[in-house]
């Protein structure tokens, strides 16, 4: 068969798999580079979105981030070399589950991109309650979109990133899809802080505040891809409900790539999240806290990201707080992924 036909057989009905993926399939943590206070981190049989398991994240008032009080339990994702340089391009894409609906007040951050080195946010997911909203840091604090009521509970929703980096805010730009809709087209803004490689961290942060409450978050299927259909942003048709019901065990986890593994331990969960054993861990030094800059764009708000660094920050690190929350939920406040052969999608239910 002459080889233009072999390619086109093979690669019909094909598609690029994501560059990298994060669903805890592996049972620990090794598929992402560190976490922050993993302790309070465990994989889960359920629920899941797909595959078998899924990550539980639970904050509580003693998840301190050492040197800046914040509270914090998190997941970090590198992409590799490059990828975030200027002029590149990234599609990214998570799922979460939120057993109960997050608090009013704190407000708490569950997604952002920072710099690596100095620190700095440049854009972030914000929860008030139920309610959701997507802001950049660079030139000026900007609210790109919220959505009230969005978030509900005991049911799976997707949140997929299309971002052009670039220090330049007429060049960079930022999409974004909620549960497959298409919330910001071409939102510009300065996307890179400076020249550093930038990461995301997925989970629960909050403000230095006291709070009695102990929210769980569940992550599964976070993919880094080239293309929208590597990273779909779509949640798939057996996931719009969540799985509820009863909890499964959690399995246990080797270390963590890029750090030493964490204590092991039983966590428990509420609303049909049941910990397992908890897995390893990475642990940083601190980062640099911030506040401040007026947000722009729809709805007020505080917070923005600091010139700053923390001089004890790495990769650990977090530039910004989550922001003080408004007197009612609403509007939100904010602080903050020639197709190869060998990349055939593996993404049929495990």
């Amino acid at each position: 068969m002459p080889a233009a036909a072999l390619v086109a057989t093979v690669a019909t009905g094909a598609s690029a798999a994501p560059v990298w993926t994060g669903d805890f399939e592996t049972g620990d943590l090794s598929q992402w580079n560190t976490s922050l206070n993993g302790e309070h981190i465990s994989v889960v049989t359920s629920p899941v979105l797909q595959g078998t398991r899924a990550g539980q994240i639970q904050l509580t008032n003693d998840a301190v981030w050492p040197g800046n009080g914040i509270k914090r339990v998190e997941l970090n994702h590198k992409p590799a070399a490059g990828r975030t340089a200027e002029g590149a391009q990234t599609y990214f894409a998570w799922s979460f589950y939120l057993p109960e609906a997050l608090a009013a007040d704190p407000p708490t951050q569950i997604g952002y991109w920072e710099s690596d080195g100095s620190y700095m946010q440049v854009m972030s997911f914000e929860v008030v309650g139920q309610n959701i909203s997507f802001a950049t840091r660079k030139p000026a604090n900007k609210v790109h979109w919220q959505a009230n009521g969005a978030v509900t509970p005991g049911v799976w929703h997707r949140i997929a990133l299309h971002v052009k980096w670039s220090t330049n805010p007429s060049q960079g730009s930022v999409d974004v899809w909620f549960d497959g809709e298409q919330v910001v087209t071409a939102g510009q803004a300065q996307t890179l802080a400076d020249g550093n490689p930038h990461f995301t961290q997925l989970g629960l942060l909050r403000n230095p505040s006291e709070f009695t409450d102990s929210p769980i978050l569940i992550l599964d299927d976070a993919v880094e891809g080239d293309t929208l259909e590597d990273v779909r942003p779509a949640l798939p048709s057996s996931g719009e409900g969540g799985a509820g019901g009863a909890g499964g065990g959690g399995t246990g986890g080797g270390d963590n790539t890029g750090g030493a593994g964490g204590a092991g331990g039983a966590t428990s969960g509420s609303g049909g999240a049941v910990g397992g054993t908890t897995t390893g861990s990475a642990t940083s030094t601190s980062s640099a806290a911030t506040s401040g800059a007026a947000t722009t764009g729809t709805g007020a708000g505080t917070g923005g990201a600091d010139e700053g660094a923390d001089e004890e920050g790495d990769e650990g690190g977090c530039s910004c707080r989550a922001a003080g929350s408004p007197a009612a939920p609403t509007p939100l406040a904010l602080a903050g992924l020639a197709v190869a052969l060998a990349f055939v999608r593996r993404r049929a239910r495990r």
